[in-house]
């Protein structure tokens, strides 16, 4: 027994819906095609090509059986949407950078890793984590959506009041997303660097000195630290303010005064003839001072300038409101 293409286009588009109205569905979609494919038979065309474009304007058979079925053409609906949105976002900006912070800390304690394996495992992690959130966030609205009854797929989970409305306002210009990825960084860097000073091992590539004086490794440690107080500062305050941005100018000038003064001095970076020796590297120990002054100078002029921009926008956006 042969079928045709209408034959087939009905069986897949009646094929799951309910059995009670399945075969109806089956008669008025082929009584339809039937009456199209002779309307252009009758204009001239031959029976195949009349039936092949019939069923091409009808379009996908997995849509219209959807059509027919009430059933919703999309994961999650409207009505959930920026509900999903809302808390996947609030999810990712406070788990992600928890889950760096912690594998860092986990492993720089331990110091029985390089730090290439370091860094692919932290990266490796937050992506593992973000996935997971995403998966799992998605999956409980799906199922949500589909479960609840029919009455209420239009409505959100919760009524929606002015109490919602965001408090980010022409003089707010600091959000918690961006805070808490600040913060996370600075705590990763200052957890790096102690991690540095306080020896790491023989697997490890020794960079900084652990032989540097205590005070002076306490304040490179406390410049990044300082960072995060800043970033914490201006959520609350809601704005950059011009104290703001002059501390952070000032700590990157005492930052840069200090870093290149060690460097100069030959007492901040460890010996990598040793760490040469070690690992078979060849690290020319100038070429890499070199690359480290220069590194302080552009990231603390980038700070600064970047902390000037936001504390006027901040002053703007004031007096704006």
């Amino acid at each position: 027994m042969t079928t045709t293409l209408t034959d087939r286009y009905v069986w897949t588009v009646t094929r799951h819906l309910p059995a009670d109205t399945g075969p109806d569905v089956a008669r008025e979609l082929r009584g339809t095609i039937d009456e199209t494919v002779e309307g252009r038979i009758a204009a001239g065309q031959d029976p195949q090509t009349a039936e092949r474009e019939t069923l091409q304007d009808l379009g996908d058979p997995d849509v219209l059986a959807r059509e027919y079925g009430g059933q919703p053409g999309y994961l999650i609906s409207p009505a959930l949407y920026p509900e999903y949105v809302r808390l996947l976002k609030l999810l990712l900006v406070i788990v992600l950078p928890l889950a760096l912070v912690g594998v860092l800390l986990a492993r720089v304690t331990t110091g029985d890793q390089t730090w290439i394996d370091l860094v692919i495992e932290a990266l490796l992690t937050v992506l593992s984590v973000g996935v997971h959130i995403a998966f799992w966030t998605t999956l409980t609205f799906a199922i949500i959506d589909r479960t609840r009854p029919e009455s209420q797929r239009d409505r959100p989970l919760t009524r929606w009041n002015p109490d919602q409305l965001p408090t980010e306002s022409p003089t707010r210009r600091v959000g918690l997303g961006a805070t808490i990825g600040e913060v996370a960084l600075s705590l990763a860097l200052a957890a790096l660097v102690a991690w540095q000073f306080g020896g790491v091992g023989e697997r490890s590539a020794q960079i900084l000195n652990p032989d540097l004086e205590l005070g002076w490794q306490l304040a490179i440690v406390g410049l990044f630290g300082l960072d995060a107080v800043i970033a914490i500062a201006a959520w609350v305050m809601g704005r950059w303010t011009p104290a703001l941005a002059a501390v952070t100018v000032a700590a990157n000038v005492g930052a840069v005064i200090l870093l290149l003064w060690l460097l100069a001095e030959g007492r901040l970076l460890a010996d990598l003839a040793a760490v040469n020796d070690r690992l078979g590297w060849a690290v020319d120990q100038s070429a890499v001072t070199a690359v480290i002054g220069g590194a302080v100078v552009i990231v603390a002029v980038w700070e600064s300038i970047e902390a000037l921009i936001k504390a006027r926008r901040g002053h703007r956006g004031r007096l704006a409101g």
